[in-house]
């Protein structure tokens, strides 16, 4: 045991030992905090009426373990500010203007520098948006550039996840002819035969990208930290650094904690929970979620989104660091009642084409840099987000 120990406690060791000792001390000290974990979990394994589920506890027991093997607890984890500022600048100065956790969008990225480390990022919109597409589009930027994702999907399906990723990877903003592939027409299998090859090619590509998803539903916040820390832990030991988590959606998620139906105070829970595996795991979380019906509503027909528009906004506006909304106006463009009416449908075809392919990020809320407009390229149809065409 620990305790036989205790006399060399009481003797200041030889400076040849000392590097020894140090080990000892801190070998001891790791064994303690191992040993108050093992006898908290055993303690609330035993309870079965404190209201906490097997596999929550295991996910704590994770958490702390892996917490351990940091040495992130207690006063070790006490950071001088010399430290941290150093460490800060000397980042940045490394940097040199690169943008390490782009989210593949040039022109976004200049606004947003980027996502962050330890950090929680929300996209939203209302419905038809492109809310998963541009998840996957961020997700795709990771990969293809080696960091690991995870992707959590707790609305769309394994099959049409799949389809919409080998669409995005075929798709060719230089020559959309042949390399455009609908995702409706995918799915229905009517494709001709040069799409089908493009596809094909590209659903072989993805077995290169370090992009793993999980589309069982209501997962909660502790339960997608444990699964992630632990791919994470594999792909580290293969030369995969970690890239970034994201959530589609947080409204649908689980938690670990019931309010009784309190919803507010539920998603409450999980954006916090999310926020706070953003700083365990050191990786971007970015969640999706969908805005209130307040954007149709609105007098005047100004459909564009605001932070206002956030379900249970309270929360989740203060928990995340970067806040983007998505808005797609060409999604509000209605063709007249009468196809007839020539001047009417003329009308039409000016506004659709002024904003056809036109996908808005509105970065309402960036504790890192500057808010405003950014528009990209979009093709929905082929689960397509690129920059605008030079």
């Amino acid at each position: 045991g620990i305790g036989h120990f205790g006399d060399l406690v009481d003797r200041a060791p030889p400076t040849s030992v000392a590097p020894d000792y140090a080990a000892l001390v801190s070998d001891l000290s790791i064994r303690r905090d191992v040993i108050s974990l093992a006898m908290q979990t055993a303690a609330l394994a035993a309870d079965t009426s404190g209201g906490e589920t097997a596999e929550a506890l295991i996910s704590g027991l994770e958490r702390g373990a892996a917490e351990i093997a940091k040495g992130s607890t207690g006063a070790d984890n006490w950071r001088t500010a010399g430290e941290v500022s150093v460490t800060a600048v000397r980042g940045a100065m490394e940097r040199q203007g690169r943008t390490e956790l782009s989210s593949g969008l040039a022109d976004l990225d200049a606004v947003t520098g980027g996502f962050r480390r330890g950090e929680m990022a929300v996209i939203a919109g209302r419905p038809a948006m492109g809310k998963s597409t541009a998840g996957l589009a961020v997700a795709r930027a990771f990969a293809q550039r080696g960091l690991g994702v995870i992707f959590y999907s707790m609305e769309m399906a394994e099959t049409p996840l799949g389809l919409r990723v080998a669409c995005d990877l075929a798709f060719d903003q230089r020559r959309p002819e042949g390399t455009r592939i609908p995702y409706f027409h995918a799915d229905r299998g009517e494709l001709r035969q040069d799409q089908w090859t493009a596809l094909n090619l590209a659903a072989e590509s993805a077995h290169d990208l370090p992009l793993w998803f999980d589309t069982r539903p209501g997962q909660t916040p502790a339960q997608m930290e444990a699964k992630a820390r632990r791919q994470f832990r594999k792909w580290q030991g293969q030369g995969i650094a970690p890239g970034c988590v994201i959530v589609d959606h947080l409204t649908i998620a689980g938690t670990d904690n019931p309010r009784g139906g309190n919803k507010v105070a539920e998603i409450g829970d999980v954006s916090r929970g999310l926020a706070e595996a953003a700083k365990r795991l050191d990786v971007p979380v970015i969640a999706l979620c969908q805005l209130s019906r307040d954007v149709e509503k609105r007098e005047g027909k100004d459909t564009r989104p605001r932070l206002s528009d956030l379900r249970w906004s309270g929360e989740i506006e203060q928990d995340a660091r970067l806040v983007m909304m998505l808005w797609r106006p060409e999604y509000y463009v209605r063709p007249p009642l009468n196809p007839k009416d020539g001047p009417a449908v003329v009308d039409y075809k000016e506004k659709l084409d002024a904003v056809k392919n036109k996908l808005i990020w509105l970065v309402e809320k960036n504790n890192s840099g500057p808010t405003g407009e950014v528009e990209t390229f979009c093709d929905m149809a082929a689960s397509a987000i690129r920059d605008r065409a030079a």
